[in-house]
């Protein structure tokens, strides 16, 4: 005879949590339950934490992922709250537990659940969802009555500047706290963020988790109240309906002073802000540190490395010639942490980011072009699969699934009308769940539609095919085109006047990078490019070398006043007719820059 195997799911209620002994009764209950029956124990699925949802239980989770298997043909719980007191969720777990055979006993009825069971569970479920909502907002309210009626401060283990006492109340960390002072009187009297961690990076201080201390940690240790006695409440809520914290807008904010003990005075906090936000407002920006973003969201993410310091680059933006535009630049990492090499940081260039994806794309261009025949290739063949396409039949499999799932959601909505005329469910009830099947029902009368559009499509497809074509001759391909040179770049490490980059294939090509004129490196560039050009033409006017150069004629003329003081050139003439003469040449670009750019 073979066995039936079974698994066990065990979860502590939201009541249960204080019983440290709850859980392990539970599971000893569900295996006893197993051995009586004669089924083979498969599985545990064991939550350590109570939840109304789904989200952040992996062991349900797990269950969940694992009905779709056979690895084993009943669950066991000890009642239906077990595993969820929402509706949405228990009418899921259902759906998929029915549909692949599998069968779930509830130990404490020792019963099966059946079909005929729906309306009964269908109404637990909708109480135990009211009563978690009711516990909810009581343990919201009681939170925020404790916060307003001033109940004991909260404060983490690591909060920085503060020890948390056996008793729950705060004492100051007497080091830390001399730390926090001096940042304070640094921000106070004009240091920057970043300037201030160098300081404290130079004398070798550390955090007690053994970080250095970070420009970020600084702002928000000058931005906080906390240091000064008041402790900022309410500002995050927990929302019961979308199960996430949700943030409180600020005029219900609740301030208590003397929280805690305060480590600055009134007068220093302000002062250290004041000065913060005046450097913020010059250097027009809303906070002092760079905003930075992260990740792989842009096509230069992961591959731009720092030739000095190996480290990455990030893309950074601040705003440039007025406040609607912004100027989006890749900086070192190093530097953004640390600052210019004379403060332990890296002189790593800045790099404009249109401007570098230009360099790539003309350094590349060869390398990653596609010629006519090859272009002309991709287009019949893009077409081909758009016929191919076409000439199938449309999602009729798609169709009938939508199908099945509308009737099945018209089924609940008339189960959920006999519930309300039997007097089960409260209007209030059958209006929220009538709500969401309506709007689920929307929803799938919308992929519908879409569907049928799709099959008119079919019926004349060559307008569309047409139109496809046109796009993929004018731009398409192009694009196509250069994402491919960009997946085929594995990196590119940015020296001090050049690109270095590293192909797929072993393959290494070089750039130059055309720095702008705002930069000393700029500078140097057009000051050479401006004696190339008059040792080919001497007789060249600052307006024309302005038209050669791509630049202004106010920026050429600064750099042929600087030349011209440096004793590069020297004009022979008068009345703006003459001849213009190379003296010397310019140092090396190291040289020159270590001079000042001269």
């Amino acid at each position: 005879m073979i066995l039936s195997r079974a698994v066990i799911y065990c979860r502590c209620s939201t009541e249960e949590e204080s019983q440290t002994d709850a859980l392990c009764k539970q599971i000893w209950e569900s295996e006893a339950c197993v051995r009586d029956h004669g089924w083979l124990l498969a599985d545990r699925y064991v939550e350590l934490k109570s939840g109304t949802t789904t989200r952040g239980r992996d062991e349900y989770n797990r269950l969940f992922h694992d009905l779709v298997t056979d690895k084993f043909e009943i669950i066991v719980i000890k009642s239906q709250d077990r595993l969820m007191r929402n509706v949405k969720d228990w009418y899921l777990f259902l759906d998929r537990m029915l549909s692949h055979g599998k069968r779930l006993f509830m130990y404490i009825e020792q019963k099966f659940y059946t079909a005929d069971d729906a309306l009964i569970t269908g109404i637990k479920a909708i109480l135990a969802e009211e009563y978690s909502r009711e516990l909810s907002k009581k343990i919201n309210n009681a939170h925020k009555n404790r916060q307003k009626n001033g109940g004991r401060a909260m404060l983490t283990s690591r909060t920085f500047g503060f020890l948390k006492l056996p008793d729950g109340t705060a004492a100051v960390a007497e080091e830390e706290a001399g730390i926090i002072r001096q940042i304070y009187e640094y921000s106070a009297a004009g240091y920057g963020s970043r300037r201030i961690a160098g300081l404290f990076r130079e004398q070798g201080y550390v955090k007690r988790t053994g970080n250095a201390l970070t420009a970020t940690c600084v702002t928000r240790i000058i931005r906080n109240p906390l240091y000064k006695g008041t402790m900022v409440m309410n500002k995050l809520h927990y929302d019961f309906e979308t199960k996430k914290r949700m943030k409180v807008p600020e005029e219900q904010w609740i301030l208590r002073e003397k929280a805690v003990p305060a480590i600055v005075d009134e007068r220093l906090w302000e002062a250290a802000n004041r000065a913060m936000t005046d450097r913020a407002s010059r250097h027009g920006q809303d906070r002092t540190v760079p905003k930075v973003s992260f990740g792989g969201q842009y096509d230069l993410s992961g591959k731009l490395v720092c030739s000095q310091c190996g480290k990455p680059y990030y893309r950074t933006w601040r705003y440039g010639g007025g406040r609607d535009k912004r100027i989006i630049e890749w900086k070192c990492s190093t530097y953004l942490e640390k600052g210019r090499q004379d403060r332990g940081g890296c002189r790593g260039a800045h790099l404009r980011e249109e401007t570098i994806l230009a360099v790539l794309e003309q350094a590349c261009g060869a390398y990653g072009d596609l010629g006519r025949r090859e272009k002309d290739r991709i287009i019949d063949r893009t077409i081909r699969i758009l016929r191919e396409a076409f000439d199938r039949m449309p999602g009729r499999e798609k169709w009938e699934k939508l199908e099945k799932e509308e009737k099945r959601l018209e089924e609940q909505k008339d189960v959920l009308l006999t519930k309300l005329l039997e007097g089960v469910i409260p209007d209030k009830d059958y209006r929220k769940k009538h709500d969401e099947l309506e709007k689920e029902l929307t929803r799938l009368k919308a992929q519908k539609e879409g569907i049928q559009q799709r099959e008119e499509e079919r019926r004349n497809p060559e307008q569309r095919i047409e139109a496809i074509k046109d796009w993929l001759e004018k731009e398409g391909v192009k694009k196509a085109g250069a994402a491919r040179r960009m997946e085929d770049i594995q990196r590119v490490r940015v020296h001090e006047w050049q690109l270095e980059i590293l192909l797929s294939g072993g393959r290494t090509l070089w750039a130059d990078y055309p720095f702008g004129p705002e930069t000393d490196r700029g500078r140097y560039l057009d000051r050479r490019r401006i004696m190339e050009l008059l040792k080919e033409n001497p007789s060249l006017t600052a307006g024309k070398l302005a038209d050669r150069m791509g630049r202004s004629g106010y920026m050429v003329r600064n750099r042929m006043v600087e030349l011209t003081r440096g004793g590069y050139i020297r004009f022979h003439g008068r009345g703006g007719r003459g001849m213009w003469e190379v003296v010397k040449e310019l140092p090396d670009k190291e040289e020159s820059m270590r001079a000042g750019g001269l």
